[in-house]
């Protein structure tokens, strides 16, 4: 009879490289899942994504309205507009080291300088020498230059940030598929923002001025961005928490017993 080699029979030839031999030896298959997998696993999976947040957004923009507070100063803060008396034109200030009143003041001023008779980038202040030991009409040089237009670019840019961010968040609450819950989340993350804000900026600020004044508001408005977010996240994750625990949560009335 004739001789044939060893190989498939049939209408139908795998792709798979046989070797000629006395023996079969195949390529093994591709690995790959085995079975199937529900829809339920699916869904668990798949159909519980993160709600939209403006925390960061938010945290960014605070930082340019809230008084970060300088500790050790006796109540000044840093801000970003004046208080006070305001000349008819306007500040030509953009970064302020002041109290509530604006009466005790360091200010980064850009105009006519009457110490240099120029007119140039200088600090003006009025009670605070003995904080920053920086004199009246001192001149600020090139990082006040610098400084000057950061800050003045950051106050118009930061509350048109804020603005975006509550937007994003109200618009989340009004997709959520439990409104009340998101609700919590939102109103919780703003105040928890604010009070890291105050907390981690006061931090920054404190450590900043160690260096100067221009460290005292980087780190100020560092630390409050920084806590800003942190404390979004956080106050988010706990409002969920309280809700899911109150929600689940179902109470026994006690049984009624007869009075004496």
């Amino acid at each position: 009879m004739g001789e044939n080699l060893p190989g498939p029979r049939g209408t139908r030839y795998d792709m798979s490289q046989i070797d000629q031999g006395t023996m079969c030896r195949a390529q093994s298959g591709v690995p790959g899942p085995a079975g199937k997998t529900s829809a339920a696993a699916v869904e668990s999976r798949g159909n519980h994504d993160e709600p939209m947040s403006g925390g960061i957004l938010f945290a960014v923009g605070q930082a340019s309205v809230i008084r970060i507070p300088i500790p050790g100063t006796n109540g000044l803060a840093i801000e970003l507009s004046p208080k006070g008396f305001i000349p008819r034109g306007g500040s030509t200030s953009t970064l302020f080291f002041q109290d509530s009143a604006g009466r005790r003041l360091l200010r980064l001023d850009y105009g006519f300088n009457r110490t240099t008779n120029t007119i140039d980038y200088h600090w003006n202040q009025r009670g605070t020498f003995a904080d920053f030991n920086i004199a009246d009409h001192s001149a600020a040089g090139r990082s006040g230059l610098a400084a000057y237009h950061i800050v003045k670019y950051f106050r118009y840019a930061g509350r048109v940030v804020i603005v975006a961010g509550m937007v994003i968040d109200i618009v989340s609450i009004a997709q959520a598929s439990k409104p009340l819950k998101r609700a919590s989340e939102v109103a919780a993350g703003w105040a928890g923002a604010w009070v890291g804000c105050k907390v981690i900026g006061a931090g920054g600020a404190a450590i900043g001025t160690l260096a100067s004044p221009l460290g005292t508001a980087v780190g100020g408005i560092g630390g409050c961005i920084i806590g800003g977010i942190g404390g979004y996240r956080g106050g988010s994750i706990l409002a969920s928490e309280v809700y899911d625990w109150a929600e689940g949560t179902f109470f026994k009335p006690l049984p009624e017993a007869a009075g004496p």
